[in-house]
């Protein structure tokens, strides 16, 4: 009889144990999310005007480059070396301005698209924790990465292993 009560009552402090320790995981999908907010039509209205404006510059470069190459075809014929020299120099220039220009033109495209969507995702951010909090949800995952979307900070373990390290990080914070 007390080996029964014994076991019950052990059973009943493992149980309200791993009760309590368990863990509520749910998923989101932040894009789908984001690409349905009011504000994306106006920040693909942003990227497409900075698009533009690349483009812009780029005919702008695309034009100086065919008037100098054609002015020069014009006076090549009566030019000196030295001169001819320079201005070959001159072209190859802006022949080299003209390709970095594209080549950068996509990396800051991808810049602006991303400041200009970074507000929206931290909106979605914020409200993925609020409602992950009122579900009691202690980690949600994002469906189109496999990130952490959010972690309840009672899980959090940066502080503990710092400070097993020997590390002062909130003064750091502050």
């Amino acid at each position: 009889m007390r080996i029964k009560h014994l076991l019950c009552t052990v059973a009943i402090v493992f149980f309200s144990f791993a009760a309590s320790a368990q863990t509520k995981v749910g998923t989101v999908n932040i894009n789908i999310i984001v690409s349905q907010l009011p504000e994306i039509p106006q920040v693909q209205k942003g990227i497409q005007d900075y698009e533009k404006q690349l483009q812009s510059d780029l005919k702008l470069k695309l034009d100086a480059y065919s008037k100098e190459v054609e002015e020069a075809n014009k006076i090549f014929a009566t030019m000196t070396e030295e001169a001819k020299k320079k201005k070959q120099q001159e072209i190859f220039e802006l022949e080299s301005d003209i390709q970095k220009f594209r080549q950068n033109a996509a990396q800051l495209a991808q810049l602006k698209q991303d400041e200009l969507m970074r507000p929206l995702y931290k909106k979605v951010g914020e409200a993925v924790a609020i409602v992950a909090q009122e579900e009691k949800y202690t980690q949600v995952f994002t469906l189109d990465g496999n990130e952490l979307a959010y972690v309840d900070p009672l899980y959090d373990l940066t502080m503990k292993v710092a400070k097993r390290l020997g590390l002062d990080i909130e003064a750091k914070k502050k």
